[in-house]
């Protein structure tokens, strides 16, 4: 495992960074992702959680313009929510288009977006791109969100960890669906909402 900071990391090729599996902070816990068109990693981060691969992974994007190619977007309400609640803890699931891996959604026909509201989280998304990602942990765990902790369970699991200092509200997203007219919370998280 390479240790950097964000800054470093940014001065990484992003075709070197191929197959990699990088760990870093968000604005509610440390993730672990991969690139959403590399399955091999994608692999790897089922491995070193032992998490089924019947419970998909989120996508955290960059920008409201990376997510829309992906997901199906049922009507301006929807949009709305995204431009008001993005960047932020609240991860929306949507019907999946074409190019969104079953690996990633457990063949599901839906697939979880979020925006996160993290300046080094945002900066990682905007030199690779959309990344499957997950809480660092063994599946069923609590979540890992110091870095003494990270280094001494998955060490060997891990290519890439960004170090930088950064408060994590240590809470999970709050998940709504939006794959039908009406909105619904599956879970409500750190930021409390109503739909």
């Amino acid at each position: 495992m390479i240790e950097l900071t964000c800054e470093e990391f940014l001065k990484i090729d992003p075709l070197m960074l191929r197959n990699k599996v990088i760990a870093f902070p968000t604005d509610t816990v440390y993730g672990v992702g991969a690139s959403i068109f590399d399955d091999e990693a994608i692999e790897r981060i089922f491995a070193m959680k032992h998490r089924t691969k019947d419970k998909p992974l989120a996508i955290l994007s960059p920008k409201v313009e990376s997510v829309i190619p992906f997901v199906e977007v049922k009507n301006s309400h929807v949009l709305e929510l995204m431009d008001k609640l993005w960047p932020g803890a609240v991860t929306i699931v949507f019907n999946k288009k074409a190019g969104v891996s079953d690996l990633i959604t457990a063949n599901l026909p839906s697939v979880g977006f979020r925006i996160p509201n993290s300046e080094i989280a945002l900066k990682v998304l905007n030199h690779l791109g959309n990344l499957a990602t997950t809480s660092i942990n063994v599946s069923g765990q609590e979540t890992l969100n110091n870095l003494e902790e990270i280094r001494s369970q998955f060490a060997s699991d891990i290519d890439y960890l960004i170090i930088d200092e950064c408060e994590l509200s240590k809470v999970p997203s709050t998940v709504i669906d939006a794959t039908a007219d009406e909105i619904k919370v599956i879970r409500q998280g750190d930021f409390k909402l109503n739909v």
